[in-house]
């Protein structure tokens, strides 16, 4: 199986080191390949609003060639991991910064055929609070890219260091992540199973309405004509 993982932060703190035991995890279920990226060092630009993702092609984007390569893994993956701790309530700007740079993928603009029997992990922890709100923003665009199948695992630590926590709750964490990952492997497995959600149909049916009412030079038509979606 292959994995896409990309980590929202460069630190190897709480996120990684559960990251590194789901990691585990999957690998007492079978042979598994790895591709990590690590935000910023791998995509260290901020969108610049140029539409040029949208207008003119993803290739003309000017950090095509960081965007592209996290692209091609991800579309070559079984299965993808997000990764991200809480910072100020929310996800990392590094990983903000990759998905607001991803934006063309949404189904209203120019989805890939992939992401709709993907299924993706995001893994996220804090101190205090705000896991829902990490997995909430990146589960969002996710769902936008048409991902299949979306699991989440969110930890309230109480602790800044892995050290610091009770040996007890070590020990109900690495439970949950064994579950987690039990079952996560198992839809990667038969992802090609997986059948599409009502919200996605009903998004996909009203997109191609809309679309087809642009103009012929519009390039978000020209991928759906290509597609044979309209």
């Amino acid at each position: 199986m292959k994995f896409c993982i990309i980590h929202g932060s460069p630190r190897r703190g709480n996120t990684y080191r559960l990251t590194e035991m789901f990691k585990q995890e999957l690998n007492t279920r079978g042979d598994n390949d790895y591709l990590e990226f690590f935000l910023p060092q791998d995509m260290p630009h901020f969108c610049l609003g140029c539409y040029n993702c949208f207008l003119k092609g993803e290739d003309k984007c000017p950090h095509a060639p960081y965007i592209q390569p996290i692209l091609t893994a991800i579309k070559e993956a079984d299965g993808l991991i997000f990764t991200s701790p809480v910072y100020v309530m929310g996800p990392t700007a590094q990983m903000k910064a990759l998905l607001d740079h991803l934006g063309y993928l949404y189904i209203p603009h120019r989805p890939l055929e992939e992401m709709f029997s993907k299924v993706a992990m995001i893994i996220s922890t804090t101190a205090g609070a705000g896991t829902g709100k990490v997995i909430k923003t990146i589960a969002t665009n996710l769902r936008y890219w048409g991902v299949a199948k979306i699991y989440s695992c969110g930890f309230k630590l109480f602790a800044v260091n892995w050290s610091n926590i009770k040996p007890a709750k070590k020990e109900r964490i690495k439970s949950v992540i064994s579950k987690k990952a039990a079952t996560f492997y198992h839809s990667a497995q038969n992802r090609a199973k997986i059948k599409g959600n009502i919200r996605r149909y009903s998004l996909f049916q009203f997109c191609k309405k809309l679309i087809a009412s642009y103009d012929d030079d519009n390039l978000d038509k020209q991928y759906w004509v290509e597609k044979g979606w309209l």
